[in-house]
């Protein structure tokens, strides 16, 4: 019987962590694409939480590891919006758009395996947020994908400044 054993796997908008058998059983050679500028914005709609932290927006291949967006970081590129004229979704479609011009930049290195040697640790703590947040944040304050970033910002900031208690 044979066995399928790829030399490398690519990961891009999945959201499942990668069990620590599967790394080991391709030589830790899986490498993840990610839609924010690594440490911040791990996990889920990293695009949204950029703006609402006021976080570095861009692009991160990073290799893959147990730990949820954790791994060396091989390559980057950072991205600047204007809010006031964005939406949630032509920056999620800009982002992709980069992501893709960005690994294509780089596919011979990947493909060759030479993105090893390039690869550095992540510096800083950054941010993280889970889908539950997403889901948090919807039932806090109505948004479609489509809505203007800078609208949303002020009400979202309006609605934050309402639920602070008053300090006397």
């Amino acid at each position: 019987m044979s066995y399928f054993k790829p030399e490398l796997v690519i990961s891009y908008n999945y959201i499942y962590l990668i069990s620590k058998q599967c790394i080991k059983y391709v030589n830790n050679n899986i490498i993840n694409m990610h839609i924010s500028y690594l440490p911040w914005n791990k996990g889920a709609s990293p695009n949204i939480w950029s703006f609402i932290d006021d976080t570095p927006k861009g692009v991160t291949i990073h290799m893959l590891t147990e730990g949820l967006d954790e791994g060396d970081i091989i390559f980057q590129e950072t991205m600047q919006f204007d809010a006031n004229l964005e939406s949630f979704e032509t920056t999620y479609k800009k982002l992709n758009e980069a992501m893709g011009k960005l690994f294509r930049l780089h596919w011979d290195e990947i493909r060759s395996g030479k993105y090893k040697a390039i690869a550095k640790k992540q510096e800083g703590e950054g941010s993280y947020h889970t889908i539950s947040d997403l889901n948090l944040l919807k039932r806090q304050i109505d948004f479609k994908w489509s809505d203007n970033i800078g609208d949303f910002l002020k009400a979202y900031r309006q609605k934050q400044v309402r639920k602070t208690p008053k300090i006397e």
